[in-house]
């Protein structure tokens, strides 16, 4: 019986000759085409940081951006409820120092649902046309973005509530309502 070598062998030696001798990388490429890897590697050294330092300020400034107009959002509904409980205090006050507890009313409010959401304080006004009564609540919005200001303004108004006895001649409602 003849003896015969395997032939898958003789293709491993091979290869791992080349190797040995700096002929071949492993991947089938000889001395000229590692040079060549090898001079491209040496010019994309660094190419990472370079654009780390380029794109990171944008990301940053786009993740203050989103965060910046997330407060403003919050902002116009923290003023909002404040001018809502405002104008409901001066709409159910029936005289009096109506303005007084209605400001009062809004600035409370702010300081309690919006807490820091407001810089510098809250502004609040009041009034009345007629029968209605409003109240008007704004602010300077927290400030994430450098150099950037952003105010809100809420206004709630609506009629002045009285009580009109069922029986009887009613009486007219204070502040120019009619009986």
């Amino acid at each position: 019986m003849p003896r015969t070598a395997p032939r898958t062998d003789r293709p491993a030696r091979d290869v791992q000759e080349r190797r040995d001798r700096g002929m071949d990388d492993g991947r089938g490429r000889g001395p000229e085409e590692r040079r060549a890897r090898d001079v491209e590697e040496e010019r994309d050294r660094g190419v990472s940081a370079v654009e780390f330092a380029i794109l990171a300020p944008i990301l940053i400034l786009t993740l203050l951006a989103v965060f910046q107009f997330a407060f403003y959002y919050y902002a116009r509904e923290v003023t909002l409820a404040a001018a809502q409980s405002g104008a409901r205090v001066a709409r159910t006050t029936p005289g009096g120092d109506w303005q007084g507890a209605a400001d009062q009313s809004a600035r409370d409010s702010a300081s309690k649902v919006g807490k820091g959401m407001l810089d510098g304080g809250v502004q609040v006004q009041s009034g009345q046309d007629g029968d209605q009564r409003w109240v008007e609540v704004s602010g300077k919005v927290v400030k994430v973005i450098p150099f950037v200001d952003f105010h809100v303004s809420q206004r709630s108004r609506g009629p002045i509530e009285c009580f009109r006895p069922d029986v009887g001649s009613g009486t007219a409602c204070q502040g120019g309502g009619a009986p």
